[in-house]
């Protein structure tokens, strides 16, 4: 098999958001976890079982409203589709008002050919995909998965993360390009940790990437400041569902090289129709 399903979540204030789940297992018990390209590494959510793992240690983050401290242990076995590892440390987060979700990180995906078929709800992994016009892929050490959007007066370097509901736009890039954005209402959001926080909602208008034009659509603006403080390479944009959802992607980080695969858009231009 190389596909694995994506569980997709509409938000029910925003049906341009959503969360993208699959479901994996660890040692034979079933997990469904949010598909996170945005996370350097992979997050369980104590139980019974977990909290019979040794902790083999502590990693300190920083979510995009709060940082977290959190022991970790190591992964018996992590299956996901055709995917299985032994060899996964995961942080370990405590939830208590039912709000976090285990995901899957980029330690787990980033030696695979990634296609994600949103059109059919499937994530295709480790299959060629030729016909396709491809681009230099930009990785940092965390392994997060850079692009570029554009428009007339701006340019905004992405971190395309499938665990985000909604686009993130950091508040200085928001503040210096104001002409491309305009006010929707508020949304509530959620990172890694549990930390909620309300932000203003945009409309963009259409944005370039992989050479195709994509309809306005939804962010949500956020100061990106402090986790930006910790990456080689800052973002001025986190690509979430309300963009990506618009289109078929296809990642090979081991070639370094991404394309879009199929555009799905309203016909905004020649390659979209």
């Amino acid at each position: 098999m190389t596909e694995i399903s994506l569980v997709v979540e509409i938000d029910e204030e925003d049906p341009q958001c959503a969360v993208v789940l699959v479901d994996g297992a660890i040692s034979g018990h079933a997990y469904r976890f949010v598909l996170d390209t945005g996370a350097s590494r992979t997050q369980v959510v104590a139980d019974a079982f977990i909290d019979t793992l040794e902790t083999s240690g502590e990693h300190r983050s920083h979510g995009i409203f709060s940082p977290s401290t959190q022991r970790t242990v190591q992964l018996p076995d992590l299956e996901v589709g055709p995917i299985c590892s032994s060899s996964i440390e995961a942080s370990v987060a405590v939830d208590t008002h039912g709000i976090v979700h285990p995901l899957i990180g980029m330690d787990l995906l980033k030696d695979h050919r990634l296609q994600f078929c949103f059109d059919r709800g499937v994530l295709i992994v480790d299959e060629t995909a030729v016909g396709h016009e491809l681009h230099p892929l930009v990785v940092d050490d965390a392994h997060h998965l850079y692009v570029e959007a554009s428009w007339p007066t701006a340019s905004a370097s992405c971190v395309w993360d499938s665990g985000a509901g909604m686009t993130i736009v950091d508040k200085e890039f928001w503040t210096q390009h104001r002409d491309i954005f305009r006010p929707v209402g508020t949304s509530q959001g959620t990172d890694a940790s549990g930390v909620q926080q309300a932000s203003t909602t945009y409309e963009v208008d259409s944005p370039v990437i992989g050479g195709h034009r994509f309809a306005p659509h939804h962010v949500a603006v956020v100061d990106l400041s402090v986790p930006n403080s910790s990456l080689a390479k800052p973002m001025d944009m986190i690509l979430g569902y309300s963009t990506i959802r618009r289109a078929n992607w296809l990642f090979d980080v081991s070639l370094l090289l991404w394309g879009i695969t199929e555009c799905f858009n309203e016909p905004l231009c020649d390659r979209c129709t």
